[in-house]
């Protein structure tokens, strides 16, 4: 079932319970299947529901921001910086020409930068609480275009 419009609202906690993100109230996440613009695991869950339905789900890492990868963690020399200006927690991306990768300082040990190009949720399992807020086919357009579509179509 892919190419569905869903919207829904969610409450993403982590271990131990601590919220991460949620919706608005009122503004529900809404994206179109099969174009990878969520985690695959939620994806899963969520073509799986109907409108209305509420289900708590805990997806793995592997199907969340993936496994940790220790070979995405490098360090720097701090001239190589965009910004000489850093802290720990900083993020910015990294690359070349149209291949740019986002990281983030984990440590600085004065000009040697530590750079981890791990997302910060990676090798975490993830508990969302979410209910379907509404479903439908995505239009030609939409796929199209990769987004969905307000009312009235098209406004870009």
């Amino acid at each position: 079932m892919s190419n569905q419009v869903v919207s829904f609202d969610y409450v993403l906690t982590a271990k131990g319970g601590k919220v991460i993100d949620a919706s608005a109230k009122g503004k529900p996440l809404i994206f179109i299947s099969g174009l990878g613009q969520i985690i695959p695991g939620l994806e899963t869950v969520l073509l799986g529901m109907q409108p209305l339905e509420k289900k708590t789900v805990t997806i793995e890492a592997k199907e969340a921001y993936g496994i940790h990868d220790a070979g995405l963690i490098y360090k720097v020399d701090r001239s190589k910086l965009p910004n000489p200006e850093i802290k720990i927690g900083d993020m910015f991306e990294v690359g070349q020409g149209d291949q740019y990768s986002p990281v983030t300082i984990t440590a600085i040990n004065g000009d040697e930068v530590t750079l981890d190009g791990n997302h910060p949720l990676a090798g975490e399992d993830l508990t969302f609480a979410v209910e379907i807020v509404e479903k439908r086919p995505a239009t030609a357009e939409e796929i199209a275009h990769g987004h969905v579509h307000g009312a009235g179509g098209c406004h870009h």
